[in-house]
């Protein structure tokens, strides 16, 4: 396989788009949750303290740390090191956002699978990282990432690894990651790479009995998308493979 630094990365403005919004999901995304949820949890603090400023007699009481009223005398000061606490929990998140460094980890990778409901060994997720982990640092930079979509959209040969890239790939069609994807979510992209008069086939395959046309609602979870895109057929010079999740079994069909 050629090295990373060598190999030439084509791919399409609209597949870069698309690429960015995953990695950067996925980047950083354990540290980045917690980081939300500590924000929301200081702003909706502030938002009541303030409410409680306002108008004390309308408001719902605020509890400090012990569980005691805070008075309204006291709430202008918490008021303003809670705001000043958001500002620099903002600044971090726009430090992680634009870090040009920023990488998908282990802890990363469970933890966005396990928010689309598929949940892997801690073996699986060290083998989806491995295979495209060109500097062997255990985690997925961007350059890694590119490589890894371009590798195996242009692959002829069915030998790519493609464990995470096909976990990408649907993570593509589904725009807000909410952990399935329709028939519209492919259909530009199956268009664009297989062209309209392969189109209906390649829907057919992925999509199967789901489709609307068969009768289906037309919608695949991950781990139906998983079982529908996880066989490829090998081509070699003398043997054909099937190659699916994990595995490699020899058929006994020649290729001419």
């Amino acid at each position: 396989m050629p090295s990373s630094n060598s190999q030439q990365i084509d791919l399409g403005a609209g597949e870069v788009r698309d690429l960015r919004r995953v990695f950067d999901h996925l980047a950083c995304h354990v540290e980045r949750t917690n980081l939300a949820k500590t924000l929301q949890a200081r702003t909706d603090r502030y938002q009541r303290l303030q409410n409680f400023v306002e108008n004390p007699s309308a408001a719902s009481p605020v509890q400090n740390s012990e569980g005691q009223d805070i008075s309204k005398y006291q709430a202008p000061n918490e008021l303003k090191l809670l705001h000043e606490e958001i500002q620099d929990l903002k600044m971090v998140q726009k430090r992680i956002r634009d870090d040009p460094n920023k990488k998908i980890s282990i802890r990363d990778l469970d933890a966005a699978l396990k928010s689309l409901k598929m949940v892997c060994t801690k073996k699986e997720l060290e083998y989806m990282i491995w295979e495209v982990d060109e500097n062997l640092d255990q985690c997925v930079d961007w350059h890694e990432f590119q490589l890894m979509f371009y590798r195996n959209t242009t692959d002829q040969t069915g030998l790519e690894p493609f464990e995470l890239f096909n976990i990408v790939q649907f993570m593509t069609y589904d725009e807000d990651f909410k952990g399935h994807i329709t028939e519209d979510d492919t259909m530009s992209t199956l268009f664009a790479r297989h062209g309209r008069e392969n189109l209906e086939a390649q829907m057919t395959k992925l999509f199967g009995d789901q489709l609307k046309s068969a009768g289906g609602e037309g919608i695949l979870t991950l781990d139906q998308y998983l079982k529908a895109v996880s066989v490829r057929q090998v081509k070699s010079k003398d043997i054909e493979y099937t190659v699916t999740t994990g595995s490699m079994l020899k058929q006994t069909t020649a290729v001419g």
